[in-house]
């Protein structure tokens, strides 16, 4: 019995583990030559300000992790520009049976339950870092995930520091002289 019970609760653990953010960028653009930025978003635009000045305080905080200076507008080498979403009512893709049978040699028995489908509300962040002098982004990154129910400010700006940090990983550190 318990050999049919592990996969499926691993199979959950998994499925429900925060999923990997989608990166793109030019590998023509010289990277290693950029050492201060600036993040620019219009916040007039936003619907919710208290997420994105999260946001971005979790985006300046993770490039000065990386060596990168923050700096007015006029004077960085590259702007970083974020947006976040909500799309509600996104049917879920994770349907849950189970069934109970038993049988015998001239007669069998089952039931289960059915799938039913579950609707939950998507967030999507996306980060894309822009020459400033040619207006280009030449480095992006987007992350969707369930939107989250949090019971502090304090859990909020700790999930939007962690969602942050896992999609600049991959952006690589300044390079010191």
């Amino acid at each position: 019995m318990f050999k049919y019970i592990i996969p499926f609760l691993l199979l959950f653990i998994v499925g429900c583990a925060t999923k990997k953010p989608d990166i793109d960028y030019d590998p023509a653009f010289q990277i290693n030559t950029l050492s201060a930025f600036s993040v620019v978003y219009n916040a007039e635009q936003s619907y919710d300000t208290l997420n994105d000045e999260r946001i971005r305080d979790a985006i300046v905080n993770e490039m000065e992790l990386k060596g990168y200076l923050s700096t007015a507008k006029e004077r960085a080498d590259f702007h970083i520009d974020f947006k976040s979403s909500i799309k509600e009512d996104v049917p879920s893709n994770v349907g849950v049976g189970f069934g109970v049978g038993t049988f015998t040699r001239s007669m069998g028995f089952s039931m289960s339950t059915a799938n039913q489908i579950i609707f939950t509300d998507e967030e999507t962040i996306l980060i894309n870092m822009i020459d400033p002098n040619t207006k280009k982004t030449f480095w992006s990154t987007s992350i969707t995930q369930d939107k989250k129910d949090f019971k502090s400010p304090q859990e909020r700006t700790d999930y939007y520091n962690e969602i942050v940090t896992i999609m600049l990983k991959e952006f690589p550190p300044r390079l010191v002289d």
